[in-house]
């Protein structure tokens, strides 16, 4: 089911955040929009934590072992997200997990509402929440490589 009917519009989605971070170079990872904003590293981090959290939550997928959840909450960007290749891994791999997990679901669990902190969802409206958060996040990317700069 999920391959046939959501993993076309996952795989839409994730285009555009994989196209605002073509050609990214590691001295792009501290730019923000303004002071106390947000950094690309940051913003990257965030992205890929927030999937593996949504595993957890809503798709019946644990969090792999020794990985911890920094940059959600209410937390400041430290300025730590500063090399690309770790940053790229671990998108990579939080999405290959979110890819597994989705996968895996029993086309039965889709509907059934999941109580978490963020609220009660179904799988299937968690999966549109978390499109619509990596989408607006890779649109705080995209303006902060074309307006922001190193502060």
């Amino acid at each position: 089911m999920f391959e046939q009917t959501l993993l076309p519009a996952l795989k839409t989605a994730r285009s555009r955040y994989m196209d605002v971070l073509v050609n990214l170079e590691e001295k792009e990872l501290v730019w923000k929009l303004a002071p106390g904003s947000n950094s690309i590293g940051f913003l990257i981090h965030h992205i890929a934590e927030v999937e593996y959290r949504f595993c957890m939550m809503f798709f019946q997928r644990p969090l792999p072992e020794g990985l911890t959840l920094a940059t959600i909450g209410n937390v400041k960007d430290e300025g730590i997200y500063t090399e690309l290749a770790p940053l790229h891994a671990i998108r990579e791999a939080s999405f290959a997990h979110l890819l597994d997990s989705l996968s895996s679901l029993p086309e039965e669990a889709w509907d059934i509402p999941c109580v978490a902190p963020i609220g009660t969802l179904t799988p299937r409206q968690a999966l549109g929440r978390l499109i619509y958060h990596n989408g607006y996040h890779a649109g705080q990317i995209g303006l902060i490589r074309k307006y922001g700069g190193a502060q």
